[in-house]
């Protein structure tokens, strides 16, 4: 357990304070250790049970947008479940973490951004996916507006996020990061414009003490 905990307070993401820079260059460094350490954690398997929970679309959906990519993992585990759409885009603050998550996932757009950057070249998604970014903002209900406004009526959110608990308070020591309860996050969902929300609890390991998994449409 100790073993876990140590990788847990090394790889969680840390929380983007007022210092963007040093916040990318965190990230830069992390990029060539990253998916390693959340394979190991388990989060592999964890986003690819949230990902068969989704209903499959029919047709399956032509617009995915991964937004805070990382070396793509939430994308890798969408695709495996839901198949490839015809234009999949990635998002992350740093450019090590998309080339990673590009080379992983090609083809597919790179966008090397910030979540509420305009991405006004981007059109409206029929899929938006978020994995463990929101609770690294200082202001996470607004990420959650921004993100429902990316999304196509009708489009569908599928979001990962840190769930109170001791584990992921000794992250949250380490790191800074919030934590949510499913009640919170869904009211939070719900004041963001999202409906037919389901929570998704991770089966097992390390992802069912600190995450959650959430589905949510754009009316």
């Amino acid at each position: 357990m100790i073993h876990m905990l140590r990788a847990l307070i090394r790889f969680d993401k840390p929380r983007p304070a007022a210092r963007p820079g040093a916040l990318q260059a965190v990230y830069d460094a992390a990029a060539t250790s990253w998916q390693d350490g959340i394979t190991k954690l388990g989060f592999d398997r964890a986003y690819a049970d949230l990902m068969q929970a989704v209903p499959h679309r029919q047709p399956p959906a032509a617009r995915v947008l991964d937004v805070g990519t990382g070396t793509g993992a939430f994308a890798r585990a969408w695709i495996d479940a839901q198949g490839r759409p015809d234009q999949l885009t990635l998002t992350d603050l740093s450019n090590p973490m998309l080339t990673a998550a590009s080379r992983r996932l090609a083809p597919c757009r790179a966008v090397q951004a910030p979540i509420g950057a305009d991405l006004s070249d981007v059109p409206a998604q029929d899929v938006l996916l978020c994995a463990h970014v929101i609770e690294h903002l200082d202001a996470p209900q607004a990420a959650l507006s921004w993100l429902h406004d990316r999304l196509a009526p009708g489009g569908t959110l599928i979001l990962a996020l840190s769930k109170p608990h001791w584990c992921t308070a000794l992250v949250r020591w380490r790191w800074g990061n919030a934590a949510f309860t499913p009640a919170q996050a869904t009211a939070m969902l719900r004041h963001a414009g999202f409906t037919q929300i389901t929570t998704h609890p991770f089966p097992g390991g390390p992802p069912s003490r600190v995450s959650h998994g959430y589905i949510a449409r754009r009316p």
